[in-house]
C-alpha cells in the first residue's frame, strides 16, 4: 500500500519539474537572447562590398533655362567588407552625364559619383531623372535622383 502512494504521488509531482534536458533548452533562449543584445550595440558591416550613400536625391529646385549645365555630387562609402566596384551608370536621357573614378573602393574608403544636367538641351519645365549605378554590391543597382525646374 506504501508503495501504491509512493508511486501515485511520484507521477502526480513528476510534470511539475521539467527533465533536465528539457530545463537546459529552456535556459537556452536566455543565452542567445544575451548575446544578440550584446551584437546589437557594434554595428555590423555587411558581408561583400556595399554603398552607402549620403543622399540619393538630388533637387536643383528653380535653375535658369540658359544655363549651360548644373551638376551635383553624390558621395558614398563603402561599408561591406570587399572592394567596391562601379561596373557601368546608365542614365534616363541624354541630357544627363555621370562621372565616378574607374578605381575599386576599398572597404570603409569614400567615393563620388559626379552628375551634370545639360539644361539648355531639354524644354524648359520640371525635370525628374533617374540614374542607374550598377556594381558588384550586394543590391546589385542604385538608384540616384536629379531633379528641379527649369525656368525661361
Amino acid at each position: 500500500m506504501k508503495r501504491i502512494i509512493f508511486a501515485g504521488t511520484l507521477l502526480l509531482f513528476a510534470p511539475m519539474a521539467p527533465p533536465t534536458a528539457a530545463r537546459e533548452q529552456a535556459q537556452a533562449p536566455t543565452q542567445t537572447q544575451e548575446q544578440t543584445q550584446e551584437q546589437a550595440g557594434a554595428p555590423e558591416r555587411p558581408a561583400g562590398p556595399h554603398f552607402d550613400f549620403e543622399i540619393t536625391e538630388h533637387d536643383f529646385g528653380d535653375i535658369e533655362h540658359s544655363l549651360p549645365k548644373v551638376e551635383c555630387r553624390f558621395r558614398f562609402t563603402n561599408d561591406g567588407t570587399a572592394p567596391l566596384v562601379i561596373t557601368k551608370i546608365l542614365t534616363s536621357c541624354s541630357c544627363v552625364k555621370a562621372d565616378y573614378a574607374k578605381r575599386p573602393v576599398p572597404p570603409g574608403g569614400e567615393g563620388e559619383i559626379v552628375i551634370t544636367y545639360e539644361v539648355s538641351k531639354k524644354e524648359p519645365g520640371v525635370f525628374y531623372k533617374v540614374i542607374e549605378v550598377y556594381s558588384n554590391s550586394a543590391d546589385r543597382r542604385n538608384n540616384l535622383i536629379v531633379k528641379g525646374n527649369a525656368t525661361e
